[in-house]
């Protein structure tokens, strides 16, 4: 696909000691568009653009084998092919019958985002900052691999869930993204990692800036599209969603979805994790593992992620009660050595403290892995999202 980009700065540093701004964060004049821009064919997966189409006329068989043609056609290229075209000829082509041309027609295959920034790290990470229609800005973050490339994807433009250790969580919620956002960010990010040769994308996080959870309709929408073989064909297995641990989703999460679920612990017990993690004092750890136990699907597991902070949860002492904690769960635990952010107090651990914490959870014989940091240098590394963007805010007048 090409890529639509806008090379510029997205805004002036701010003087020393301002405030973050949360509202204003993302937002920019918008980008004039086409009168039809406001409907996005990425919106869709193919259950959806069926329905669209039966209430266009169609019969529902019709409907379902026209919108898997319709399917095939937008998103079934490979990286870096010409953009199909998307006309009422290239319907009659597919055998797309006329009753039908409207209804397609007034969707816009384009893309809805645009390349704002691209922040290269020294590792080869790459950090993504997307403009949307409206002005919003959105983080998503490209790391290549040896075998395969993964995303990091968003969900929402900033986050309501304010986790001491996440600048995302700082700026606060401005608003969700549509299925076609989230869709977008794979569909730029696909083509640019052909571009850069290496790996391809066949991996899809949602850590990015957002909390799943909260905007699960789009985001199980964007899911079924990105896993459809007629369309992008990523594998329900490289597709994993992180939540904070929104226990009240988990079971519709897994009734609807085949993707993976990781959820983000980062204490071993209610007071510590309630101190930086808010979420806590709705869902207690307790109804939390009560929610995946009750949910998870035989043969399933969890990821927990379990971001370190040098002495608050470090100590062996914790590592003894997070291997009770997850005692019974098919689980793994990605330790993740945490990132500059915006509470200077919560540091990484040193390697010595580290290594002493796996080795410890690892005896009690519980699969451990270390997430090292990647992109960390242009904050595109875990709990950093969006911190550039809120440290170039214009100064408050």
């Amino acid at each position: 696909m090409r890529l639509p980009e806008t090379p510029e700065e997205i805004a002036p540093a701010p003087r020393a000691g301002d405030p973050p701004a949360r509202a204003q964060v993302g937002a920019r004049s918008p980008t004039p568009r086409s009168a039809r821009a406001g409907a996005r064919l990425a919106d869709h997966d193919a259950a959806s653009l069926a329905e669209l189409l039966r209430r266009a006329g169609g019969t529902a068989s019709a409907a379902r084998a026209v919108a898997a043609k319709v399917v095939r056609h937008a998103f079934g290229a490979d990286p870096g092919a010409p953009e199909p075209p998307w006309d009422a000829g290239a319907l009659a082509a597919l055998g797309v019958g006329a009753w039908a041309h409207e209804a397609l027609l007034a969707l816009d295959p384009a893309a809805s985002l645009e390349v704002a920034e691209r922040a290269p790290s020294a590792d080869d990470t790459l950090r993504l900052v997307l403009r949307a229609r409206d002005g919003a800005l959105i983080e998503s973050v490209l790391i290549p691999g040896p075998a395969r490339t993964t995303l990091c994807v968003s969900s929402q433009v900033g986050c309501a869930r304010a986790c001491a250790f996440c600048e995302t969580g700082r700026l606060g919620l401005a608003r969700q993204l549509a299925a076609g956002e989230i869709v977008d960010q794979v569909r730029i990010a696909r083509a640019i990692a052909a571009e850069r040769g290496g790996a391809p994308l066949r991996n899809l996080v949602f850590m990015g800036m957002g909390e799943p959870f909260d905007n699960l309709g789009e985001v199980l929408k964007a899911i079924r599209l990105l896993t459809d073989p007629r369309a992008f064909r990523f594998a329900p297995s490289h597709v994993t969603v992180s939540t904070v641990g929104v226990a009240d989703k988990i079971a519709p999460f897994f009734r609807e979805a085949r993707a993976e679920l990781a959820v983000s612990l980062n204490a071993p017990d209610d007071a510590r994790r309630q101190a930086i993690m808010p979420v806590n004092a709705r869902f207690s750890m307790a109804a939390l593992k009560e929610a995946l136990a009750r949910s998870l699907p035989p043969g399933r597991r969890v990821l927990f992620e379990y971001v370190l902070f040098d002495r608050y949860n470090d100590a062996p002492e914790d590592a003894d009660l997070l291997a009770a904690y997850v005692a019974g769960l098919r689980c793994r635990v990605n330790v993740i050595p945490c990132n500059p952010g915006p509470d200077p107090a919560l540091r990484p651990p040193s390697a010595e403290r580290l290594d002493a914490f796996v080795a410890r959870l690892s005896g009690h014989g519980v699969t451990t892995l270390v997430r090292r940091p990647r992109g960390r240098d242009v904050g595109g590394a875990c709990g950093q999202l969006a911190g550039m963007a809120r440290l170039r805010l214009p100064a408050p007048a």
